[in-house]
């Protein structure tokens, strides 16, 4: 004979909220660093758990953790979002350190400037500097591939800096 299917009695949190209120005031208070805000928090759950059908649940235990869990999280987000007044005064106090418009059209026009002296230099030197400087390749692999010596590297990329600067000091004259 087969078994009939009981229908499930109707199910409360209410004696499993009572039993695992002390764990889940430890938990948001773990979670939100305030006992303010986890007494709030578990405040809003019990709320949110008696307006809950919990005919479905198969685990009210780690129903209701998962519940503390994600009004935690909520919490943490919302209050991320809004500053402190006094967190919006000490912003206001910071410098602006991005360059003004002036400086951007100077750094640009000293940028084609040494463009233009990198280009000017004999394709050996030119070779050997983009591969110091701006391959980050070491001075050893490149006066190996030029069968030179690593002070002639550094010789080399010494003249191509100061071919730079000459040029960036006769521009601003």
């Amino acid at each position: 004979m087969a078994q009939q299917a009981r229908p499930r009695a109707a199910f409360s949190f209410d004696n499993s909220f009572l039993g695992e209120m002390s764990r889940l005031r430890r938990r948001l208070l773990w979670r939100t660093g305030s006992v303010e805000a986890a007494e709030d928090l578990l405040h809003d759950l019990w709320l949110r758990l008696k307006a809950c059908s919990a005919t479905d649940v198969a685990a009210p235990r780690a129903y209701m953790l998962r519940a503390a869990d994600n009004l935690a999280l909520d919490e943490r987000r919302r209050r991320a979002r809004y500053l402190l007044p006094a967190e919006a005064d000490a912003l206001t106090q910071l410098a602006d350190e991005s360059p003004t418009a002036e400086e951007c059209i100077i750094a640009r026009d000293e940028l084609r400037v040494v463009i233009a002296a990198i280009a000017d230099l004999p394709e050996r030197r030119r070779e050997i500097f983009l591969a110091a400087r701006f391959s980050n390749e070491c001075y050893a692999s490149i006066a190996a591939r030029y069968g030179v010596t690593t002070r002639t590297i550094e010789n080399e990329v010494r003249r191509t800096l100061d071919h730079c600067a000459d040029r960036l000091d006769r521009r601003a004259s």
